[in-house]
């Protein structure tokens, strides 16, 4: 069993970015393979089954998505430095506030670039989130600007008393989770430094946040990635909460697919379901014996209908 990891990604996805600030927290070599910025992402979705949102980790034959259940496998196989130096209840709670003070800088996206965007990846764009009005993002921008600000000023309350990051001398999720939105921001739009100017700890707390880097990256194709998944065994065991509220067993068919977002689904058998995770062997996967985990929050999980 390959011990190697693998994150297939882009880097210009904030979400990508999360990931890869998890691994240069932890100080660990990795395999960078690189997938497309929209669909259709074959070599990826050969893995998940049907998901095809970056980032995604490998190790093995286990595939893990989402930022939110990678950081909690990095976290279990590679204990020091943690990346929850605030507490681990208290980072994963900061993801809902992340995904607002996102959503701000998303709609600034919107607004400002989606008229130049490519006709291919403005249509992925909208479908990805298909809760977002992309053609009202204009009459959305002003209120965008002011929750951007609003969120950023939490930021810079909670690094007034001269912190280095969120929760102390050492960086975690919780800053990540921040981090990313102003770094996607600040370097698109010029306008975002006068927004946040009054925040004095943010820009120093952003410097030293880039300063952590990206770990040991090595760059590798993905035919490397699918060879170590065919040449190695899942090291999941089956274990089924029967407490549950699904009410689902061991081997059961099930659907698993994103809440908010349309990033693809995955069916297949019930290996893992536990309070934090979902994990399946799914039908569709091109490299066989593969599980892929999935966190619980922000996923739907239920029985597959049959035909």
């Amino acid at each position: 069993m390959s011990s190697e990891l693998f994150l297939h990604h882009y880097d210009a996805s904030p979400f990508s970015q999360k990931a890869i600030k998890m691994l240069a927290i932890k100080g660990v070599r990795w395999n960078s393979v690189i997938h497309p910025m929209i669909a259709p992402k074959p070599e990826l979705t050969a893995l998940t089954g049907g998901y095809r949102g970056t980032p995604v980790l490998q190790i093995g034959a286990d595939i893990y998505v989402d930022s939110q259940r990678i950081v909690e496998e990095l976290e279990r196989r590679l204990p020091t430095p943690t990346l929850y130096p605030g507490g681990r209840g208290a980072a994963h709670m900061m993801c809902e506030f992340g995904d607002a003070y996102f959503r701000a800088g998303l709609d600034i996206a919107i607004k400002e670039f989606s008229a130049a965007w490519d006709p291919a990846f403005y249509a992925d764009r909208d479908k990805v989130f298909p809760d977002i009005d992309f053609s009202s993002a204009g009459a959305r921008f002003s209120d965008a600007c002011a929750r951007l600000r609003s969120a950023a000023r939490f930021i810079d309350l909670q690094l007034s008393d001269g912190r280095a990051f969120l929760f102390g001398d050492a960086p975690g999720l919780a800053d990540i989770q921040c981090y990313v939105v102003n770094w996607f921001t600040r370097a698109g739009f010029p306008f975002v430094e006068k927004l946040l100017s009054d925040f004095s700890a943010l820009a120093p707390w952003e410097q030293r946040m880039a300063a952590l880097g990206e770990g040991d990256r090595c760059e590798v194709d993905a035919s490397m990635a699918h060879e170590v998944a065919r040449s190695s065994a899942s090291a999941t065991c089956s274990e089924v909460d029967l407490d549950d509220p699904l009410g689902l067993n061991p081997g059961d068919n099930v659907l698993v697919m994103p809440l908010t977002s349309s990033r693809g689904e995955a069916q297949g058998e019930l290996v893992r379901l536990a309070a934090d995770e979902v994990a399946i062997r799914p039908q569709a996967a091109l490299i066989d014996h593969v599980v892929v985990h999935y966190p619980r929050l922000g996923y739907f999980v239920g029985r597959a209908k049959t035909n």
